[in-house]
């Protein structure tokens, strides 16, 4: 057995998503799918759309998202994340309990779309 699957240490990913994963994911949001977890207190990174089809990103609290960025249009919500990588949604730049915990990444994007 390769104990390299089960190591903590995190393997930066600056490659961006791209403009078909970004479209895949809109897709799915558009169908009514969330992209987030929901448990108890942080629930994390999530994504979905709102009332007014609106795109939303941001963190989850008991499943439900507070103050989270709001894209008005599939188009800024399909153009910021295909910009985006594994490593700039990291939240290197927030306290030490918010990097890298529940945070939007490429494979959680592939498990989303599939």
């Amino acid at each position: 057995m390769n104990s390299d699957h089960f190591s903590d240490e995190w393997e930066p990913d600056t490659t961006t998503f791209g403009d078909r994963l970004a479209n895949l994911v809109a897709d799915q949001l558009q169908k009514g799918e969330v992209l987030g977890y929901g448990h108890r207190d942080y629930c994390g990174i999530g994504m979905k759309i709102n009332e007014d089809h609106h795109f939303l990103y941001g963190e989850l609290y008991d499943g439900d998202f507070h103050a989270p960025t709001v894209f008005a249009t599939r188009d800024l919500f399909v153009t910021w994340l295909s910009a985006q990588s594994t490593e700039s949604l990291a939240r290197l730049g927030d306290d030490e309990f918010y990097q890298r915990n529940q945070v939007i990444t490429r494979k959680r994007l592939m498990e989303f779309i599939s």
